[in-house]
């Protein structure tokens, strides 16, 4: 699944081709791709196009692994393209199909046409992933996007990390399963976690109760440096993630503890376990339980 270093990749490689840029017409192949909605189930295909048909792309953020798209409707309204990629989605801005790279172009599910003679792709083989269009209203009340927790980078996150950290509810549950959780900081997943964990040499299932602060922000600084220097490398291609360019990453060929078995520090081999479900890799001699 992309996490934010890889999302924050397709929002740069795509803000600079279609800010600025009207939507002609929006063709939409799979109605299930559309937003999940509480009440109502998947939104509406006529909505969403409706919404969507003549807005100008006026600007991008990512808010976790979410995509916005700030949309300017022609009464000057704002729609709010809201996307989740899911473990396989992608953008594309092309003008023909063949810029698509292989394994997207079998699955297209959304054509955006604009206005300069190119479309805007959103592909997603297996189909995790979906788009939305929302206004204002129903955007500053979904939860998902507005519920988040800090981005590493922003100037008040060590604040509110701590803040986070030390909910009463996060307490006794493992380090690990708490910086994957949005509401506590964005864009963490499992590849990041395990990264930043073993730069902290914190033991990935050690309560969040017996961290100091000093070693909470410790964390905090290996997640914003590793962003950082994640999305200087294009994100960790481990599959199938491109940008919109069709382009991988390389930050995976310096991961040293994701999907790894010899430690780079002391040599010893490194262990998997599950944690949530998930596969959790760290090194039992460097990231040893207090």
């Amino acid at each position: 699944m992309p996490e934010g270093p890889e999302v924050q990749q397709v929002l740069n490689s795509l803000e600079p081709k279609i800010m600025g840029k009207q939507i002609i017409h929006v063709e939409v192949y799979k109605p299930k791709i559309t937003i999940p909605l509480k009440s109502e189930g998947r939104q509406d295909v006529f909505m969403f196009r409706q919404r969507l048909e003549g807005a100008i792309f006026h600007s991008l953020e990512r808010r976790g692994k979410y995509l916005v798209f700030h949309c300017r409707q022609q009464n000057s309204s704002t729609i709010y393209m809201v996307s989740h990629l899911g473990m396989t989605g992608g953008f594309f801005n092309i003008t023909s199909f063949d810029q698509i790279p292989d394994q997207y172009r079998k699955h297209v599910h959304i054509i955006f046409t604009l206005n300069n003679d190119t479309q805007l792709v959103y592909s997603d083989q297996r189909r995790f992933g979906w788009v939305g269009a929302l206004t204002q209203d129903e955007y500053l009340a979904y939860e998902p996007v507005q519920n988040v927790g800090p981005d590493p980078s922003e100037p008040d996150a060590e604040l509110r990390f701590l803040e986070n950290m030390r909910k009463k509810q996060n307490m006794n549950k493992p380090i690990k399963s708490v910086i994957m959780q949005p509401l506590n900081v964005q864009g963490v997943g499992n590849i990041y976690a395990a990264e930043c964990l073993f730069l902290a040499r914190i033991h990935p299932l050690t309560p969040v109760k017996e961290l100091s602060d000093e070693k909470l922000l410790e964390l905090l600084k290996h997640i914003k440096e590793t962003f950082k220097l994640a999305i200087e490398l294009g994100g960790s291609s481990i599959r199938d993630y491109v940008n919109s360019e069709g382009k991988k990453g390389t930050f995976q060929e310096l991961h040293r503890m994701y999907n790894k078995k010899t430690c780079p520090e002391c040599g010893g081999d490194i262990e998997n376990i599950k944690i949530d479900s998930r596969s959790s890799f760290f090194c039992p001699n460097c990231q040893k339980m207090n």
